[in-house]
């Protein structure tokens, strides 16, 4: 026989919600509706530990079975299972509603933290690959190290340089969908060699490109972008550099997210 509840003017403390999911930054976690409506974007839930309000957040994605809930503060303790109430009344009109069953094996999507890439960034006279590891600290906000081994033509010799670059990187969708801006700055380290005279020279290089993120079916993800590059001039006494100052660039990358 089916259970009929009448949900008053009213509601007060709600227990049909649970947490389905603890995302690898306790921050985050996947919440299924309640029984009697579905979670709305920023509504305030909290997590129920003994009874009582343990860990509160608002709602910042709203799927068909579950949302994403970030929590002020994240806790190692928040597990699979446990009740999630609307941590203030929500008011709605006296309805009949017939419940259904919410169990925690309702199918999501794991939103991924991390990306990995494989980059090749091509200025008028410089070209270098690159690895690009980044790690989600909000939703759209990422943050990374890039590590490049740099090769710069000049009119009659060559200079090799390995930079280390940190990179800080906006997805306004979240989670490294579509629009992707980065900023990146850090040393490149260059080493020349002319006949008998060997130079060493460290030098500033920042990155500002904008540009999109493709994920394929495949499950590759694909990045284009385009933008500038600023690399400090050793001012080698044997070489005359063209890849040094200010320089407009392309890059395109291709890696997995996880």
């Amino acid at each position: 026989m089916k259970l009929i509840f009448l949900i008053s003017l009213v509601s007060g403390v709600v227990w049909g919600a649970e947490v389905i999911k603890v995302g690898s930054d306790s921050r985050m976690v996947a919440v299924s509706h309640d029984v009697t409506r579905r979670w709305q974007l920023n509504d305030k839930l909290c997590v129920v530990k003994d009874g009582k309000e343990f860990a509160c957040g608002n709602v910042i994605r709203v799927k068909e079975n579950f949302c994403i809930l970030r929590l002020k503060e994240g806790s190692e303790s928040i597990a699979r299972g446990d009740k999630v109430i609307a941590s203030t009344p929500i008011k709605k009109p006296a309805i009949l509603v017939e419940p259904e069953i919410v169990t925690s094996s309702l199918p999501i999507t794991k939103e991924p933290f991390h990306l990995l890439t494989l980059s090749g960034t091509v200025g008028l006279s410089f070209l270098y690959p690159s690895l690009h590891f980044q790690r989600i600290v909000e939703p759209e906000f990422a943050l990374g190290v890039m590590p490049s081994y740099l090769n710069i033509n000049s009119s009659t010799k060559s200079l090799n340089s390995i930079s280390i670059l940190l990179t800080g990187n906006f997805y306004p969708k979240g989670f490294f969908k579509e629009l992707w801006i980065m900023v990146a700055g850090g040393l490149a380290f260059m080493s020349s060699s002319t006949g008998s005279i060997e130079q060493q020279s460290t030098e500033l290089q920042v990155l500002l490109t904008g540009g999109y993120r493709f994920k394929l079916d495949i499950g590759v993800v694909v990045g284009l972008a385009a933008g500038f590059q600023y690399l400090g001039d050793p001012e080698f006494s044997s070489l005359n550099l063209k890849g040094t100052g200010f320089k407009p660039l392309v890059l395109v990358d291709f890696g997995v997210n996880f």
